[in-house]
This record gives structure tokens, C-alpha cells and sequence, in this order.
């Protein structure tokens, strides 16, 4: 079973999120955070049961996703966890960041949920794989023309 977090303080986005990734992996444990200070916590009271991919909204009260983003990735009990940055940001520069602070790529958030679930079903049936940056840059792409 395929455990995914999201963090990301819109309850609406997180309730379509939710459905999409019901749609593309029936079987994936699915939580959702306020902000980044409330998925770290929880990371760190459960180390012994860490998620397969993280999905980091970027504008988030308490602490934002480059916040979030860069304690992830100087905690080496968490670091090799994937993180996408999911935002309605298509500003190519927020991707280059992204790259540049670690996280395995950055998804536009689609104007439609049978689009979201057409992303999420492309990046994790790739988790695991050596193909996941190749999936992930492929949502990438179909994020932005949505």
C-alpha cells in the first residue's frame, strides 16, 4: 500500500486531491496537513513509518513548502523521501527552485479533476521506480496544459 501526504492549507484542493488519488491508486493511504510545520511533526513521531511521496503546496500559514522543502531535505532521516511541489504557481522559475532544493519535481494544480487524476495516476504508478523523475517531469507537462 502506496502512502501519500499532502500538504497544502486549502481544504477544497485537498478534497479534490483526495478524490483523484482515490481514482488512480484505490489502495493508497492518503493524509493531509495544514502547513509544513504539521506534516514535519508528524514525520518525526513516525519514523518507523515514512511515505512513499510527499506533495508540498507552496503558500501555506505557519510554514510554506520551500520551508517545508528544505527541512525535509537536511533531515537525513527524511531526505530520500520524493517531494513534488503541487502549486497554482506556473511560473517556470518556482520548477528550477524546486530542482535546486531537491524535491523531485513540481505538478501545476490542473483546472479539472479528471486531469488531476490523469497526473496522479502517471507518477504513482511509477513510485519506486527508476522511472519516477521521467513520470513526474510527464505530469509536469500535462500540469501545465491544464
Amino acid at each position: 500500500m502506496k502512502k501519500i501526504l499532502l500538504a497544502d492549507d486549502d481544504s477544497d484542493d485537498a478534497e479534490i486531491f483526495q478524490e483523484a488519488l482515490q481514482y488512480a491508486c484505490p489502495s493508497a493511504l492518503f493524509m493531509r496537513f495544514e502547513d509544513g510545520k504539521q506534516l514535519l511533526q508528524h514525520l518525526e513521531t513516525n519514523l518507523s513509518s515514512l511515505p512513499d511521496l510527499i506533495f508540498l503546496d507552496l503558500n501555506m500559514p505557519e510554514m510554506n513548502g520551500w520551508q517545508c522543502l528544505a527541512a525535509l531535505k537536511t533531515n537525513h532521516k527524511l531526505k530520500s523521501i520524493p517531494v513534488i511541489i503541487y502549486t497554482t504557481s506556473s511560473n517556470p522559475r518556482d520548477k528550477e527552485i524546486a530542482i535546486d532544493l531537491n524535491a523531485h519535481g513540481l505538478i501545476v494544480k490542473p483546472s479539472n479533476q479528471k486531469a488531476l487524476e490523469r497526473i496522479l495516476s502517471i507518477v504513482v504508478c511509477k513510485l519506486g521506480s527508476h522511472d519516477l523523475e521521467h513520470a513526474i517531469n510527464d505530469a509536469y507537462l500535462l500540469s501545465k496544459e491544464n
